[in-house]
């Protein structure tokens, strides 16, 4: 069990500094006049790029990594913790920071792809180990 508590914690952690990062953007966009509250009614309207960039981040970590976190709790529950697990699980992690790092950054498409799919195939992993061990 707890060696697979710290990578959903550690992703959660990411998770929430991401927020803060969406809220510092906000706030610095809405002091410089470059946003206005009436934006977040229904999130229409002009928003400047990195407001945009860093807030379609944030919804992207709460889109699959639930995923992640079911899975985990799933192997936990169901007593199927061990060393492979660890290691998806950890990779799955790295791989989202990384995912959000050049999306926070960079913001070039094809590596941030690159880590997205791979990703996505270690959650992927994840799940299909589980079921086949639950089968």
């Amino acid at each position: 069990m707890n060696q697979l508590f710290w990578p959903m914690l550690a992703l959660f952690i990411w998770t929430f500094l991401v927020t803060l990062r969406n809220l510092q953007v906000r706030l610095a966009a809405m002091r410089a006049r470059q946003l206005k509250e009436t934006y977040f009614e229904i999130f229409q309207g002009d928003a400047p790029a990195e407001v945009v960039k860093v807030s379609n981040h944030l919804r992207n970590l709460t889109e699959f990594p639930p995923l992640f976190y079911i899975a985990i709790i799933l192997v936990v529950v169901a007593g199927r913790v061990d060393a492979v697990f660890g290691w998806l699980a950890w990779g799955y992690v790295v791989l989202r920071v990384g995912h959000s790092l050049i999306h926070l950054s960079i913001n070039k498409v094809k590596p941030r792809f690159v880590m997205f799919l791979a990703s996505q195939l270690l959650l992927l992993a994840i799940w299909v180990r589980l079921a086949w061990q639950l089968a």
